[in-house]
């Protein structure tokens, strides 16, 4: 894949001397051609600053950021084949839908007729032909969201930029707006580098993601491999629900660890590649909720008692504590023919091999 993106040795600092605050260290990230990628991270993390930075609006303290091979660094934003929505959609309210989407053609002195065909294009792309006449108040947030788009697609910028543009929606909208983002993105073909700090957003668009704290990228990778391996407690803890559980290391077998479960029992459990824990030591093993499933009591890996039940709609979370006192919660699909067992019931645990996964400290 042929990188659009590519910055090497970022740093970023407000401030000086020791009272200055390193916003970003030692970023090194390439963004393929046609990538649906997500900078995802909690507030504070440096993700909006990264994102800033690929605009031209703020100014890296060192390294280089280049865009289809050419060193942009010390180019203004106007300069560089990228576009950007921000939370705010900031429609100009006197104007047209129409004339809101082609304001940046016409600030690009394009021909009226280039403009008109253009727009109309943008209007069929994002679903709002019948609306072109009407102003920002006389529609939805979901539109002005559209048009937004619509406005930042229109001068077909190589890198379109999205700060948590989905924030200010409901939730059905949003997921909706999901859909829309993600259909845009593989029909234009043009590379979207998302910010949000939503991990459900982040996994359901995302070709990759960096998942950042304090301004460095912890792991990088497809979703799948983000949720299923995550390389810390932190990026384990940040990116959907899970269970982490101190166990003691009974030896290592073909690479992984076989661990004490509590109430006895034995499982083997995944390694990273960069500890080997001693026997005897004891280590923080994770197990999504839903990788586990519940048995009749005295069978499976781990007996548990219910304390409580959340019903979520399509699934409930059984809060457990097993027999060490440690805490799991359990994620139980809903049937109808199935009832949540009541606090105080005793249940079984039992998970699949390879469920069970030791993180680096």
């Amino acid at each position: 894949m042929r990188q659009e993106i590519e910055i090497t040795g970022l740093n970023k600092s407000f401030g000086q001397g020791a009272s200055a605050f390193h916003a970003l260290s030692d970023i090194d990230l390439s963004i393929g051609s046609g990538e649906f990628f997500t900078l995802l991270g909690p507030s504070g993390c440096g993700k909006t600053t990264l994102l800033r930075i690929i605009a031209g609006f703020e100014e890296p303290s060192t390294g280089v950021l280049k865009v289809n091979g050419k060193d942009v660094t010390g180019l203004g934003p106007s300069k560089r084949p990228i576009n950007t929505v921000f939370q705010s959609y900031a429609l100009f309210p006197h104007m047209s839908v129409a004339d809101n989407i082609g304001f940046g053609l016409k600030m690009l002195g394009k021909p009226k007729s280039e403009i008109k065909a253009t727009v109309a294009e943008m209007l069929q792309l994002v679903r709002m032909e019948a609306m072109a006449d009407r102003l920002p108040s006389e529609i939805s947030g979901g539109q002005q969201q559209r048009v937004a788009l619509a406005r930042a697609l229109a001068p077909r910028p190589r890198v379109l930029l999205l700060d948590e543009p989905l924030s200010a929606l409901d939730l059905k909208l949003r997921k909706e707006m999901q859909s829309e983002l993600k259909r845009l993105q593989s029909e234009t073909g043009i590379t979207f580098v998302f910010v949000t700090h939503d991990q459900e957003e982040a996994l359901t668009m995302s070709d990759r993601i960096a998942v950042m704290s304090a301004g460095e990228i912890l792991q990088l990778g497809p979703p799948e491999d983000i949720y299923n391996a995550p390389v810390n407690r932190f990026v384990a803890d940040f990116i959907g629900d899970t269970n982490f559980l101190t166990l003691r290391v009974k030896g290592i077998e073909n690479g992984e660890a076989v661990l004490e479960l509590p109430g006895g029992k034995q499982a083997s459990a995944r390694l990273p590649n960069s500890i080997s824990p001693p026997v005897g030591a004891r280590v923080t093993a994770v197990i999504r909720p839903e990788q586990a499933e519940p048995t009749a009591a005295g069978q499976g890996d781990m007996q548990a008692v219910v304390e409580a039940a959340t019903f979520f709609g399509t699934d409930t979370h059984l809060h457990l504590l097993l027999d060490d006192a440690q805490g799991f919660v359990l994620r139980r699909q809903n049937r109808p023919d199935q009832p949540a067992p009541a606090p105080g019931a005793k249940l079984g645990l039992s998970f699949a091999p390879g469920a069970l996964r030791v993180l680096e400290d």
